[in-house]
């Protein structure tokens, strides 16, 4: 507002975005960050927005939620707005050959989440289908590669455009309990929201595989991880396999010691909540979250 500034540029990873479309939303309101947190909070559109994004996973850059970080509740919470949707992106592998290996391994697991759970939900529909199916075949095919030789750029831009997809696939049909956990560990313990999101990810495909086994059946024949006669719940059983035979691959633990037995309450009924304004295959029961988030403590 001071500088009269009439658009705003994104550059960086998905924090750096969602700042960027709180910012562009705020100012053009004249008011505070945290009075945007919901769905249309603001009655003004938010100024132009362009992004280039430096990370490959979080998909920001393609989508219509902004998330904000409380440091005094530890809580997060989601601005929502079709005007929070950048008008251009540039996807630049080359801006992308000097990431970390652990956070291209973080941030690719989160563009994967994104798609599984946007395909597997009950919000799927056919371009959903189209943008998760993308992103996930390109994930299981370059992610590996960009994690051990960053800079092929073949590989990045792959993994570019596949958060991009994953972006669009929950900007139609959102997510699901793998973000309602990974939400709450990023918000009470400063877990990186990849990294939490791949620890969680198998645990709750595992839940779902019952409901959401001819979905979860298609992704597996997607990748190539078997036959249709093998049947859906053994496809499903497979892609659950895959998963983590990738987070071992690219360096992602199953567990974390961060999370206290004073605080498992608490998260479960935070990702309860959450996880319920989801359009999931299936809503949790009480006992089946308790059992993920004590899942993922190390011993």
């Amino acid at each position: 507002q001071q500088a009269q500034c009439d658009a705003v540029l994104a550059f960086g990873g998905g924090s750096s975005i969602d700042a960027a479309k709180v910012i562009a939303l705020a100012a053009a309101n004249d008011c505070q960050a945290e009075d945007c947190i919901g769905l249309k909070q603001c009655k003004l559109p938010a100024l132009p927005l362009f992004a280039v994004p430096t990370t490959a996973g979080t998909g920001s850059e393609a989508t219509m939620i902004a998330v904000i970080s409380d440091n005094e509740t530890h809580e997060k919470g989601g601005v929502i707005d079709p005007a929070l949707i950048p008008r251009a992106t540039a996807l630049d592998p080359v801006i992308m050959k000097g990431l970390p290996a652990h956070i291209t391994a973080a941030t690719g697991m989160d563009a994967l989440t994104h798609a599984i759970e946007a395909y597997i939900g009950v919000w799927e529909m056919p371009e959903t289908r189209y943008y998760s199916m993308s992103a996930i075949k390109l994930i299981f095919d370059n992610l590996p590669e960009a994690y051990v030789n960053g800079d092929n750029l073949e590989a990045r831009e792959a993994m570019a455009l596949a958060s991009h997809y994953g972006g669009l696939a929950i900007t139609s049909a959102l997510v699901g309990y793998v973000h309602a956990v990974s939400h709450n560990l990023g918000a009470k313990y400063g877990v990186p929201h990849g990294l939490a999101n791949a620890m969680v990810l198998p645990h709750v495909l595992d839940l779902m595989k019952d409901t959401a086994a001819k979905k979860m059946a298609d992704i597996a024949l997607h990748v190539g991880l078997g036959e249709a006669s093998e049947g859906h719940a053994a496809l499903a059983d497979k892609l659950i396999a895959e998963v983590r035979t990738l987070n071992e691959a690219i360096g992602i633990p199953a567990t974390t010691d961060v999370i206290r037995e004073e605080d498992v309450k608490d998260l479960v009924d935070a990702a309860l909540k959450e996880g319920s304004s989801y359009p999931t295959p299936r809503y949790l029961e009480r006992s089946e979250c308790e059992a993920l988030v004590r899942g993922l403590m190390t011993a």
